[in-house]
């Protein structure tokens, strides 16, 4: 991963614009999300819950199987054109979004590409081992630590073409 271009890439604006059609639609409160990237913790990657506008504090984090996206790393040099593909990517996803606090929107750089995909937030070390195993995950990912876990599978789905 290349945490630098990620933490260096994803400007106070991004968060602020991203997800604005998916809140709208929901009448949720306003949130700030702009320095979401900046904040301690999120080294790597990102987690970001668009139904309460909060970072996880803890549990652990396991994809959701076959909603995975991928973006060119490059669209991280344009804010705007950013926030629009997450704010679409939310609204072709909200089925999974709305109404569920424990599912965040993460997000990470590798290979050249802005991976997004919706995880959600177990408490418990066994349950997220065994949902990840279940679901074909590669590994989960423990917020207090910051360390993955692995989980022994291949990775799950990527989601189909809008």
């Amino acid at each position: 991963m290349r945490k630098g271009r990620l933490l260096a890439g994803m400007g106070s604006g991004l968060f602020a614009r991203a997800g604005k059609r998916f809140r709208r639609a929901r009448k949720p409160v306003p949130v700030a999300l702009g320095d979401l990237l900046r904040q301690p913790g999120a080294r790597q990657g990102f987690s970001w819950s668009p139904t309460t506008g909060t970072r996880p504090t803890d549990g652990y984090m396991v994809a959701t199987t076959g909603r995975t996206a991928q973006f060119p790393e490059h669209i991280l040099d344009d804010p705007d054109a950013a926030a629009e593909a997450i704010d679409d990517y939310l609204m072709r996803n909200r089925d999974v979004f709305e109404n569920d606090p424990n599912m965040h929107l993460g997000g990470w750089v590798e290979d050249g590409k802005l991976w997004v995909e919706p995880s959600h937030n177990i408490a418990s070390r066994d349950e997220a081992v065994e949902l990840a195993r279940n679901t074909d995950q590669i590994a989960i990912y423990d917020v207090r630590t910051g360390d993955y876990i692995q989980t022994g599978g291949a990775g799950g789905f990527l989601e189909a073409d809008p």
